[in-house]
């Protein structure tokens, strides 16, 4: 097995690592915010939209972590919706650190539970951040490569 091969695979494992760990925390996060949706569904009162965004963040999150992973996505333009998605986490964590950083918890599961939730959504952001950063440095790195899909191969010579 050549280096490049064995490169190659070494990355397609990181990232996939990457794309689980966004996977499971998205779930992590949406499990943590639904639980408090569906208590204010449960008390006929209006949900809050922080909560619902958090979810609907972590639904998005999920959904792409899962494409992603798909082994037919050429993922070479896709880093966009990453940095949309760090964004959005980015915007989910500054919404609950305002509301439980600085708020004791003094034997509170519920407030406690908001802060575990809170730190989760700050390694989303991270996550999200890495794997912009990735798929900006690919698309940075190949956006000259001459391929197949693009028209521009050129013909199997030899030199």
């Amino acid at each position: 097995m050549s280096l490049k091969a064995v490169q190659s695979l070494t990355g397609r494992i990181i990232l996939g690592i990457l794309r689980l760990l966004q996977l499971v925390l998205a779930c992590a996060v949406i499990g943590l915010y639904g639980r408090y949706l569906h208590r204010a569904t449960q008390a006929n009162e209006h949900a809050d939209g922080r909560w619902i965004w958090a979810v609907v963040v972590g639904g998005l999150s999920g959904i792409t972590a899962i494409l992603y992973s798909l082994p037919f996505w050429p993922l070479r333009f896709f880093f966009i919706w990453d940095i949309i998605l760090f964004i959005f986490w980015l915007t989910v964590f500054g919404i609950f650190a305002k509301l439980y950083m600085h708020e004791d918890a003094e034997g509170n599961k519920d407030i406690k539970r908001m802060r575990d939730a809170m730190w989760l959504d700050l390694v989303n952001w991270i996550l999200w951040l890495l794997s912009s950063a990735v798929g900006f440095w690919y698309f940075w790195r190949y956006r000259n490569q001459r391929t197949t899909l693009t028209g521009r191969a050129r013909e199997n010579t030899k030199f």
